[in-house]
């Protein structure tokens, strides 16, 4: 059966956060913004046609890891919000009802139409597709981008020392995100984003930076076209670097000690979360403001569900070239145009989806799907 096998994302405790539904804090709208362009390019990333084969290089380094981003938002309303009145108990409450209990839900469904498929696409005997299954089951989720969860999880477990980490001077916290930061580039991301503990020290300084970003806004307000700048040369150098010079294509992943060089994702990525919230402070319309803020409410429920529809066009396309139907193609026109069509395909039919199981599903929504 032809799965969803994409590098992720995803990325941020991606649960609708809404400051003004856990304490009386003020909005900024930005990042209500933000969590919308962040889902968009998660699925982007997930949505790329002909990878080194047709498709753009830059771009789809600049469309690829996405992760970072989530996790920067994630910390930055773990200050905004929730250390305002921090509550371990009540914290980890609430993560496990509106992250751990949808990612179960999703993955139980998930779980059976992976073993139907075993069965009708494959041809694997009743037994064999429980022995699949059970395979797809030991790595700790179903649908690939799912890995998220267990390392967000992870990372909520750490909510006490995120916390202290809130009151120690700010010599002391630029120290430690700078070791942290010194350590993910060199260690990468996992192997096939298994190893839990290899993702909560890649994707920490994230965390901090948005920790840090809320800390101290309004001297981050300020100052921000100085970051803004850095940020633009950090990103465009980055992609060059990664693009031209030492060529690599998404994602850096390996085994914790190993040595492959500098992870220039990194680099990028946190350059770029700092461009997008310019971008959401500056020149959002008011029209897609909307439109963004839409689908931040049910950007968790976008993350769970699109990879269903992107079993379903993987699938659907497997068939059709097996067949005959459809020739290869790897031409660069090809490749966009295919990319975007798919985007389209799992983005918004996503969120047609997630409107009818809302409507279907009523006051238990949010436990099954998230929104």
């Amino acid at each position: 059966m032809k799965t969803f096998e994409h590098s992720m994302p995803m990325g941020a405790g991606i649960e609708n956060n809404s400051p003004s539904k856990v304490s009386k804090v003020a909005r900024v709208t930005e990042f209500d913004y933000l969590r919308g362009i962040a889902i968009i390019l998660i699925v982007l990333g997930h949505s790329i046609t002909n990878s080194n084969h047709g498709f753009p290089v830059w771009l789809e380094n600049i469309l690829r890891g996405g992760t970072g981003v989530f996790v920067f938002i994630s910390g930055f309303f773990f200050h905004h919000v929730f250390s305002q009145s921090f509550n371990f108990q009540k914290f980890m409450g609430k993560k496990c009802r509106n992250v751990l209990v949808p990612f179960l839900a999703v993955s139980a469904f998930a779980i059976v139409v992976n073993f139907f498929g075993f069965m009708w696409i494959d041809g694997a005997s009743f037994s064999k597709a429980l022995a699949l299954c059970g395979q797809v089951l030991e790595r700790g989720y179903v649908l690939f981008p799912h890995w998220y969860i267990p390392f967000i999880m992870a990372t909520f477990l750490c909510s006490g020392l995120h916390f202290r980490y809130l009151k120690l001077s700010l010599f002391s916290q630029l120290s430690i995100l700078i070791a942290f930061s010194l350590v993910a580039l060199v260690i990468q991301r996992p192997e096939a984003n298994e190893n839990v503990l290899q993702s909560v020290i890649y994707f920490t300084p994230f965390y901090l930076i948005g920790m840090l970003y809320s800390q101290y806004l309004e001297w981050m307000k300020q100052n921000y076209r100085y970051f803004l700048i850095a940020a633009l040369v950090t990103v465009l150098l980055s992609i060059w670097l990664q693009s031209s010079v030492f060529f690599h294509v998404g994602d850096y992943h390996k085994n914790a000690f190993q040595w492959k060089g500098i992870d220039l994702q990194f680099i990028q990525k946190v350059g770029l979360c700092i461009l997008l919230v310019g971008f959401c402070r500056h020149w959002v319309s008011e029209r897609l403001g909307k439109h963004l803020t839409m689908i931040a409410g049910i950007s968790f429920a976008i993350f769970f569900l699109h990879p269903l529809l992107g079993m379903m066009w993987g699938n659907t396309k497997y068939f059709l070239l097996h067949f005959g139907y459809i020739q290869p193609n790897t031409t660069l026109w090809y490749s966009l145009v295919s990319s975007v069509v798919l985007f389209a395909f799992q983005f918004y039919g996503t969120v047609w989806l997630v409107r009818h199981l809302k409507r279907l599903f009523g006051s238990k929504s949010r436990l099954l799907i998230g929104a």
